[in-house]
């Protein structure tokens, strides 16, 4: 295979999916009101208790009717069921936590209260010799944030160029089916997708499908010495570091790259 074909192969593979899921796969707005711990009985019991609410209203000038103590009593079990969905819900992701999300769980516990809207990088200070510089606009701060996060290459040490290195550790290549379809298994289900806009749990459902195709590229790349160009392009996403007295320094900001996990 050559890299013509295999840059061919990759392509049609990715458009395959990225089609599929346009056509099959149902597209969930997620905003900053969208709430994860709700249920079903929750919309039942808020419709039941909207609906009490509407018939009180329209008999308030009667105080003894039963309507008022009926909706009384369904809107504190509403309220009830409300608080405990959403502390089970904390609860349970608590215990199926693993070692990365216990950073997010610091973060959410360790950060100031907040109204849940997006927050904004403020002007960024920083020095350029003994002179103070700021980053006003959004181009400004990206340049200053890529200079902290990927700092230049040290200078080529003249002396170091003659000194023998080991030799390099022999890896066998050779690539199972089976390999790749334990891989796509244990792949994280719901992490934000690269570039390509491919899900994880794409990858996890259709493992049955995708395995054959991938043994054929992968097994390409590693006997030919081939790589697939787009698979080495990411986005990063600057997030705050919890706990800091002041976000107007790029050091008070860390990467997150998402890759394209094929």
């Amino acid at each position: 295979m050559s890299q013509r074909q295999l840059d061919s192969r990759c392509n049609k593979l990715t458009k395959t999916i990225q089609n599929t899921i346009k056509e099959q796969v149902p597209i969930t707005e997620v905003t900053l009101k969208s709430k994860r711990w709700w249920t079903k009985e929750l919309t039942q019991l808020r419709k039941e208790a909207n609906k009490l609410g509407r018939q009180s209203y329209k008999r308030r000038s009667e105080p003894e009717h039963t309507i008022h103590e009926e909706h009384k009593k369904v809107s504190k079990i509403y309220g009830d069921t409300l608080e405990y969905t959403k502390k089970q819900h904390w609860h349970d992701w608590l215990e199926r936590a693993e070692d990365l999300d216990i950073w997010t769980v610091n973060k959410l516990i360790s950060s100031a209260a907040s109204d849940g809207g997006k927050a904004r990088i403020p002007i960024l200070k920083g020095k350029v010799g003994d002179q103070e510089t700021s980053a006003n606009t959004n181009d400004e701060k990206s340049a200053a944030l890529a200079k902290g996060f990927f700092p230049p290459k040290p200078q080529t040490d003249e002396e170091k160029q003659g000194l023998k290195y080991p030799q390099q550790v022999k890896v066998s290549c050779k690539i199972t089916t089976e390999q790749i379809q334990k891989q796509l298994c244990k792949l994280k289900p719901y992490k934000a997708p690269g570039p390509d806009g491919i899900p994880n749990i794409i990858l996890t459902k259709c493992a049955h499908l995708l395995t054959d195709r991938l043994l054929h590229i992968y097994k390409a790349m590693f006997e030919r010495n081939l790589l697939y160009n787009p698979w080495k392009r990411f986005t990063t996403v600057v997030l705050r570091k919890p706990g800091k007295p002041q976000y107007n320094v790029p050091k008070a900001y860390r990467p997150i790259a998402l890759l394209n996990t094929m």
